[in-house]
């Protein structure tokens, strides 16, 4: 199940994107889909107990926040 989904803070063009899995909390980050190529899933993060600690490795984007609050 989707949990949460944001622009990365360092990484333009790219989202963070968490699930739950077993207890844990595991983002993918995903490469924006463009004009000329689909979304496309780069990496798997490892497993963290609680979502702030992923959010803290992982920072969210000034307009994520905004958009969130």
């Amino acid at each position: 199940m989707l949990l949460d989904r944001y622009p990365l803070l360092n990484e333009p063009g790219k989202t963070m994107v968490i699930f739950e899995r077993d207890g844990k909390f595991v983002g993918q980050v995903l490469k924006n889909r463009t004009e000329k190529a689909p979304a496309k899933l780069l990496t798997e993060t490892k497993r963290y107990d609680t979502i702030d600690e992923l959010i803290a490795e992982y920072p969210k984007a000034p307009e994520a926040e905004e958009a969130s609050g």
